[in-house]
């Protein structure tokens, strides 16, 4: 067991065990929990990014940009209660008070910068710059602004000017004359009179400067430090360690400084907020889902919470309401919290330590190890289906038939092999969308730019899709899967995930992941749904065989089988229950190949869903479909809580890889769904039992909105209109 977490798990029983801590009644999908506030609360719209408190501290500013519509939002500190609340065409990061009346919020995609009036919701705009992702007002009032896609600060006024910065900047902090900027796609600080690059830790999210201005504070999002910069050398002098237990995944993204010198800093993974003095951590005090900003006076620490107070059922999912409340993106309601200053000691240490997965201890006897039966793995990653979707109407497990869209006839393999290897009806996706899912699936995690810059995109505000193959802001500094087998001797094979279009037509598909580079297969397509999912597979068997014969087959395989995403009604494509049911047999046909080769005996197949965005569950927004076959398969309903991360810990564990995150680490391996005896007979795959070839009319209902789609990218058509479709298609009537 790791050290830190050994220690960790002392100052649990140092204070008195489980009587000193909070009983954890908030549960969410990811396995980790929420201690309920003590304090103020107050929920938010969409993705709150950040907050800061007026001059008088009487109120405190929250920028909501998610999903749903943006807006400023205005909380009395008193009890946060809103005093207003301003709709915005677009905004994004942490507001800035010019003062005790008027708020400067970040533009984002209306290229400006806003200026707000709370008395009286005047909005004003002066129009600069590329994605404007955060402000900053200098002694003499003079307005400064990152633009995000173009890599500059601007000075705006009668005499604009530019300045570059690096890639992705993200916030501003000014002492005296000097102006400091964090460039988040990159691992640097940009200074200004100058130019200077001052070299921090990986992904600086957020600055802060001490009160006497001789220190620059720099949250490094994917390094899990604080970096401390002397304002007069411009160097690094400390490296402040945040992170509470084994592996990384903290991401700290936000700072404010007390008046009394002592530094908070808000840690969005580890659901908490850390108190510092003198350059350590000296306790922390459990937050809601994902921190996201934080702020603080002489008596109260202020916290804006991306995902609120935990996740929720969707079974009334009415999709013909394109902004339905229950669609998983629109459902992720934020909320700030008010922590008492007093109450960061030791026992609420212990809660945020409590809020953790508790480490599983290793049974006596499992095959759930390195060098044991299985030593080979393939990871099948699907598009975005809820278990109720697919299995609700199985005659075993927590389902609801009526919420079944594409049950039994449709999805005939993913019944069987649920019913002979094992039914799940406790897995839980740890990402809500694609853009976050994939990384997810690959790396046990999604960092702080990632998880900040895809709800506005999915929100239809942000144009650029940077979140897979190699996009260098959104790439966590644990790196992925592949990186891991690499470095461990774990030899690997990817198919489609994580790759690159060919730039010409009938060319081979690439890379620009660097662990991936020479480990694809370039015939393999990756989220290309013109390409059929029985195509794919024809490759990939190609390959098997090829492996099969040679007896080299790769220990890892990861294989990205996209179609059960569909496009709709598109004209001259398939129907939606067509290319599920294509999906669905090219998945059966996997597990009939291996089964009736050489490596059936010591080989395990894992096949979930990236995310559960598109489709209601009576149980979880986030609960979806997941399938193990292998002969060491434990048949029977599995109730036990997984996550995404649950089944890489365990694929790592099997074939003797490290975990990459504190996600991982922390999630418990599957054990009890392994047998200690194999069953060796083969599966055999059910052909459709649909005509799997039909293709959309122009009458099909959604028929003219499909068409208008862009079904390029995964997710890039908007989902809540894509789930109406689904749905009518299915037939599907929500319950009243």
């Amino acid at each position: 067991m790791n050290r830190r977490w050994i220690l960790a798990v002392s100052l649990v029983l140092a204070c008195g065990a489980l009587g000193a801590v909070a009983a954890r009644t908030i549960w969410l999908p990811t396995g980790w929990s929420l201690t309920p506030p003590s304090g103020d609360i107050s929920t938010t719209g969409t993705m709150p990014q950040g907050l800061a408190l007026s001059p008088d501290a009487s109120k405190i500013a929250v920028v909501e940009s998610g999903v749903n519509p943006p807006a400023l939002r205005i909380l009395d500190t008193r009890n946060l209660h809103p005093l207003l609340v301003v709709a915005l065409k677009d905004a994004f990061g942490t507001p800035v008070w010019a003062d005790n009346q008027h708020v400067l919020v970040p533009g984002a995609a209306t290229d400006a910068v806003l200026f707000i009036d709370v008395s009286n919701s005047n909005t004003t705009t002066q129009h600069a710059g590329s994605y404007i992702s955060a402000v900053a007002r200098t002694g003499d009032g003079a307005i400064l602004a990152t633009s995000d896609l173009d890599n500059r600060l601007l000075r705006l006024g009668s005499a604009p000017e530019s300045f570059t910065t690096g890639a992705h900047p993200a916030a501003i902090a000014l002492a005296g004359a000097r102006i400091y900027v964090a460039n988040r796609g990159e691992s640097t600080v940009s200074k200004f009179p100058g130019a200077t690059a001052i070299a921090v830790d990986l992904h600086p999210a957020a600055l802060a400067i001490s009160n006497d201005g001789s220190r620059l504070y720099v949250a490094c999002s994917d390094a899990d430090v604080i970096d401390v910069v002397d304002t007069r050398t411009d160097s690094v002098i400390a490296r402040i360690d945040v992170g509470v237990a084994q592996g990384r995944g903290a991401s700290p993204n936000a700072l404010a400084v007390a008046s009394d010198g002592a530094l908070y800093a808000s840690l969005g993974a580890e659901n908490a907020v850390a108190e510092i003095r003198g350059d350590r951590v000296i306790a922390r005090a459990p937050a809601g889902w994902y921190p996201t900003g934080v702020a603080v006076d002489d008596h109260s620490v202020y916290v804006s919470n991306g995902r609120g107070e935990g996740s929720r059922a969707n079974p009334n999912f009415r999709p013909e309401h394109h902004h339905d409340p229950e669609y998983v993106a629109a459902a992720m309601t934020g909320s700030v919290r008010s922590i008492g200053r007093d109450e960061f000691d030791a026992s609420s240490t212990a809660e945020v330590l409590a809020n953790m997965p508790a480490p599983v201890p290793t049974p006596t006897q499992t095959i759930v190890r390195a060098h044991g039966p299985i030593d080979h793995v393939i990871y099948i990653i699907k598009e975005n289906r809820t278990y109720d979707q697919v299995l609700g109407d199985l005659p075993i497990g927590d389902g609801d038939p009526n919420l079944a869209w594409f049950g039994k006839t449709i999805t005939p393999n993913n019944h069987a092999i649920a019913l002979r290897f094992g039914v799940f009806d406790r897995t839980f996706t740890d990402a809500q969308v694609s853009a976050s899912g994939h990384n997810w699936s690959t790396a046990a995690f999604a960092n702080d730019y990632l998880e900040r810059f895809w709800p506005p995109n999915y929100g239809g505000r942000r144009k650029l899709y940077d979140f897979e193959d190699s996009a260098t802001a959104s790439t966590p500094g644990t790196g992925y899967i592949w990186d891991d087998a690499d470095k461990h001797g774990v030899t690997l094979r990817d198919y489609g995930e994580f790759v690159t279009d060919p730039s010409n037509p009938g060319g081979l598909y690439t890379t620009r992941m660097a662990g991936l580079i020479g480990k694809i297969d370039g015939r393999y397509a990756g989220f290309d749904l013109e390409i059929s999912d029985e195509a794919r597979v024809d490759e990939w068997q190609r390959e098997f065989e090829q492996f099969a014969r040679s007896g080299n087959l790769p220990a890892l395989e990861i294989i990205r089988l996209p179609n059960d995403h569909t496009q709709g009604t598109r004209v001259g494509e398939l129907t939606p229950q067509a290319y599920v049911a294509q999906n669905d047999h090219a998945f059966g046909r996997i597990i009939d190949i291996v089964s009736h080769s050489r490596y059936w005996a010591n080989t395990a197949i894992f096949a979930i869903e990236d995310d559960a965005q598109n489709g209601p569950d009576h149980v979880d927004d986030q609960r979806t479909t997941f399938y193990l076959a292998s002969p060491y398969a434990a048949p029977g309903v599995h109730h036990a809580h997984y996550s995404t991360s649950s089944v890489v810990r365990t694929v790592e564990l099997l074939l003797g890889l490290p975990p990459m995150t504190i996600y991982d680490a922390l999630a418990p391996p599957m054990y009890d769904a392994f047998a200690l005896q194999p069953d060796l007979h083969p599966y055999e795959a059910i052909g459709p039992q649909i005509d799997d070839t039909v293709k959309n009319t122009k009458t099909a209902y959604g028929a003219a909105q499909s068409r208008r789609m862009d079904f390029k990218d995964a997710d890039a058509a908007d989902s809540r209109v894509l789930n109406d479709i689904l749905a009518h298609v299915a037939g599907h009537k929500p319950r009243p």
